[in-house]
């Protein structure tokens, strides 16, 4: 992991309050028309009232700059301290309009609060969790989320005044705001980029605008600074059967919205330090944490869920600031934009097709994202599996082909949202596949020499139950040794005096059989550590040859090493000479 010296300002550090409040004012223009647009969204398609909305909006924004603050702070086991911008979360936008045509505000205030109380499950039982919602599981429920969506933008195409019913200008305001956006995030500079949602936005609706399809004049008699005319929906405890239906798909994108905050939490401490430290887990558990109590806030107050904005990470790598005092003033001006009704009537004034134009770019990149998920590692037969059959059930239920007639009318709801159905066929599929590896055999034992004999003693049993020749279980047993004599040279090398426990792992996929070393400091979760190592841990080259030997015997070998903890990945075929 190389040092980053260009860093103008780490997090601790405090720059001037001008420069400060400058960055955050300009990263809160960044995004802060996108944190208005998504709830604006919604309450369009649900068909809520303009003082709804209006409030919807308002307190989207209140709350993701309060979440900001608590992304920059620590209390207790919420927060990071890190500098990550929050925003509100479009992957919730077609199950928030569902909530809001069955239930009305109160229900999605209701399911927005209980399903961010997922977040501190996740962090609790990170480990276990992540076996079952890897990254191609998230991957695939983000495409279907994308999916989920794409009805909400052709609808919005529609939603215009009756007059430009069929007129030709619908598509071209449309093409007006789609067309800046992929131009400048395809050919554009990287500061370019961060701009392109807002340009295309502006272009979208200065092009409307001339065609006659804005109106201002709720923007110029909306007052500077107030709250909304509309109250405060309340919650609804009755916990229908709309409340049911619609609980799993709103926890599902809690969890996924998890993952991603886990590898922003990465990210960001990578792209925060001069020097090279290792990473903070428990930063990341706060940044989660963060997450879940922003989304608590969120729902409680009556609009959408919220979650880190990437971009955040885009901004520190352009600036070189990772300077906290940033995220309080990007906090505070959000905070002062939701009490500004002008500013919410100048973003409800924006037209449909322009927002659609605008959420067709976003949920082309989610979708993305989620494609680059499922591709982050080989997929087994089994995961592949999952992945493929999580996909197509979530399609077909999603578009009423897989018999849903014939489910009682709750369970159509649930089975209707393709998120839901298709994600936690996923699941279930790499549950039962979890279940089948939990039978592996596993020892934990002081990195010395003198362990080979119980490490010999693993896998004779192992052979012992699969029912194996001598010489195959001959041929494990030197490919441990050698594995053990190498993670053993490795520390010695680099001069580590603390006490080190290697964690063995061995399970039979076919013909196959997977070995696993994790070599961690006494005292290390084995868990946590094997996960963390494969999001971050850096491939180590100069292994290569250390290798050689284990190279002739196996069919795959990956050696990753992070701050002490080496993890070590042997694939062989014992059978084959």
């Amino acid at each position: 992991m190389s040092d980053n010296n260009i860093v103008r300002f780490e997090p601790d550090e405090k720059p001037a309050h001008l420069l400060s409040a400058g960055l955050g004012l300009q990263v809160t223009i960044m995004i802060v028309t996108g944190i208005m647009l998504t709830p604006l969204i919604v309450g369009r398609e649900a068909g809520l009232g303009a003082g709804q909305i209006s409030w919807l909006v308002f307190a989207a924004v209140l709350a993701c700059g309060v979440s900001t603050w608590l992304q920059a702070s620590r209390f207790g086991i919420i927060g990071g301290r890190n500098l990550l911008f929050v925003g509100s979360n479009v992957a919730f936008i077609s199950v928030a309009v569902s909530a809001l045509e069955l239930g009305g505000t109160s229900l999605l205030l209701t399911l927005v609060a209980v399903a961010s109380l997922a977040t501190f499950i996740f962090t609790s039982q990170m480990g276990p969790l992540r076996k079952v919602l890897t990254p191609a599981i998230g991957g695939v429920v983000l495409m279907l989320m994308a999916l989920n969506v794409a009805p909400v933008v052709w609808s919005m195409l529609k939603r215009v005044p009756a007059e430009f019913v069929g007129n030709m200008a619908v598509p071209y305001i449309f093409l007006a705001t789609l067309i800046p956006i992929l131009l400048i995030s395809l050919f554009g500079s990287k500061t370019s980029r961060l701009w392109a949602p807002l340009i295309g936005i502006v272009i979208g609706s200065i092009y409307s605008y001339q065609v006659g399809l804005v109106d201002f004049s709720k923007v110029i008699t909306a007052d500077w600074i107030g709250l909304p005319d509309n109250h405060w929906p309340g919650f609804d405890f009755t916990f229908t059967e709309s409340f049911w239906a619609l609980l799993p798909a709103f926890v599902l994108i809690t969890f996924v919205g998890c993952i991603e905050t886990y590898a922003d939490g990465i990210a960001v401490q990578k792209f925060s330090y001069r020097k090279a430290r290792p990473i903070d887990f428990r930063a990341i558990q706060g940044a989660i944490n963060a997450d879940g109590v922003g989304s608590f806030l969120a729902g409680i107050l009556g609009s959408v869920p919220n979650t880190v904005y990437s971009m955040s990470i885009g901004v520190m790598e352009i600036t070189k600031v990772a300077a906290l005092r940033v995220g309080f003033y990007g906090g505070l001006f959000m905070i002062l934009f939701a009490l500004s009704p002008k500013l919410i009537a100048l973003i409800s004034a924006i037209p449909s097709p322009v927002a659609a134009g605008y959420i067709l770019v976003i949920i082309i990149l989610l979708f993305g994202h989620g494609l680059q998920m499922v591709n982050q590692t080989k997929l087994s037969f089994e995961a592949l599996m999952a992945v493929c059959f999580g996909f197509f059930a979530g399609v077909g239920f999603q578009g009423g082909f897989l018999f849903n007639e014939a489910f009682p009318e709750g369970m159509q709801i649930f089975l209707s949202n393709g998120t839901t159905s298709g994600g936690l066929t996923a699941i279930l599929i790499m549950f039962l596949f979890s279940l089948k590896k939990r039978a592996k055999n596993k020892l934990s034992v002081p990195l010395h020499i003198a362990s080979i004999e119980k490490i010999n003693h693993l896998i004779n049993n192992f052979s012992k139950k699969n029912q194996w020749q001598k010489k195959w279980e001959n041929k494990l047993m030197l490919i441990a040794e050698e594995g053990l004599n190498f993670l053993i040279e490795n520390q010695e090398k680099n001069n580590r005096k603390n006490k080190v426990t290697v964690h063995i792992r061995i399970y039979q996929e076919g013909d196959e059989v997977e070995l696993e070393f994790i070599s961690a400091p006494s005292g290390v979760n084995a868990e946590s550590a094997a996960a963390a190592i494969k999001d971050i841990g850096e491939d180590n080259i100069e292994s290569k040859l250390s290798l050689k030997l284990l190279y002739g015997l196996t069919n795959d070998i990956k050696h990753l090493q992070y701050h002490g903890i080496d993890y070590l990945f042997l694939k062989v075929n014992p059978k084959l000479n």
